[in-house]
């Protein structure tokens, strides 16, 4: 960090300097961590617009990191606030949201009939195999004793089920 006249830093610069890795062990106990680095940056280029002498110049230093870390702070809060406030569900208007619940809601009905088609289509066992497992949460071993099968041939009435809704899957795509 070389004044910007070429020749080395002098004054609150080579004080700088001098206390770079101090200054950046400061920001990152203030909970800079990661942007201590930055932190320390934004001082020195905030810094080199200064010209009037600085009567204390290791506390200046310090006060300048503590007010560079609040304030990325502070922003920081205020960006994850503004995000949060335009991902709510507030900065929708009402009508919006009931017609977007509305249409996924005729989606869900309308899917569901057809999924309950296919596994009509399908027949039993597998729709009846699949239906207990999925939804009941019947595992495959009780599925086994449950319907006289061995372990095998439930999961081959299972891959159709699953084949079958992939198909439908598909069609929507």
């Amino acid at each position: 960090m070389e004044a910007s006249s070429g020749h080395p830093p002098s004054g609150l610069e080579a004080i700088f300097a001098e206390m770079r890795p101090a200054l950046i062990r400061r920001a990152a106990v203030m909970g800079a961590a990661g942007d201590a680095e930055d932190v320390v940056q934004d001082v020195w280029l905030k810094l080199r617009g200064v010209e009037a002498p600085v009567a204390s110049p290791h506390a200046y230093l310090l006060r300048m990191v503590y007010t560079a870390v609040l304030d990325r702070r502070r922003g920081l809060r205020r960006a994850a606030a503004r995000d949060a406030a335009w991902q709510s569900p507030a900065n929708l208007a009402e009508d919006a949201i009931e017609t977007a619940d509305a249409e996924r809601r005729l989606i869900a009905v309308q899917t569901l009939q057809k999924v309950e088609q296919r596994l009509i289509e399908l027949g039993d066992p597998a729709a009846a195999i699949f239906r207990r497992h999925r939804i009941d949460g019947v595992t495959q071993k009780k599925l086994a004793e449950e319907f006289g099968m061995g372990l095998s041939t439930i999961e081959k009435h299972l891959r159709r089920a699953y084949a079958v809704l992939l198909d439908l899957q598909e069609d929507r795509a």
